[in-house]
């Protein structure tokens, strides 16, 4: 059963998301900084440990838009904070503007016992698009879940710092 998102705010395990941006079912998600994910770098995953892509930032200060090129994967940070608590999971669909537009949004899932900004990665699969800071790009969904156990992975991170992989 999805979670009634207000709810998420007023307990204050879900921060950093303007009352305006509380839909029916879920939140609305915006980007605050983007970072294109390097084609020309390696991804290596083995059993206990992985190396992620480069990313570059992508500058937004010269037309106050973010330009993504065709066949892109760009990983984005939102203002949004979470900590997850025990018995609730969540995850990030893509909003049905981009997703008409062939831009897709992608995260993995928000465990019991996350902490962090939520964070996904935009794909754009045709065309040139441009996005302006700050835009509603996805929405965050919150299910309760008979979880078993809690995450403790290296992905929690502290309100206002990024992911290792990003920074």
């Amino acid at each position: 059963m999805f979670l009634n998102p207000k709810q998420a705010i007023d307990e204050g395990w879900l921060r950093g998301v303007p009352l305006d941006h509380v839909q029916p079912n879920a939140v609305d998600i915006r980007a605050s900084e983007l970072y294109k994910v390097r084609k020309d770098s390696d991804f290596e995953l083995y059993h206990e440990k992985k190396s992620h892509r480069a990313r570059d930032k992508v500058d937004d200060t010269a037309e106050a838009l973010w330009s993504l090129k065709s066949n892109n994967v760009y990983d984005f940070v939102s203002p949004a904070y979470v900590e997850m608590p025990d018995g609730v999971v969540g995850w990030l669909v893509t909003r049905s503007t981009l997703n008409r537009n062939g831009v897709f949004v992608l995260s993995g899932l928000y465990d019991s016992g996350f902490k962090g900004h939520i964070n996904g990665m935009l794909y754009n699969l045709i065309g040139h698009t441009l996005i302006q800071p700050e835009s509603r790009v996805a929405q965050f969904i919150m299910a309760s879940s008979d979880s078993f156990g809690k995450y403790m992975g290296g992905y929690n991170t502290d309100e206002g710092q990024l992911p290792e992989q990003m920074g």
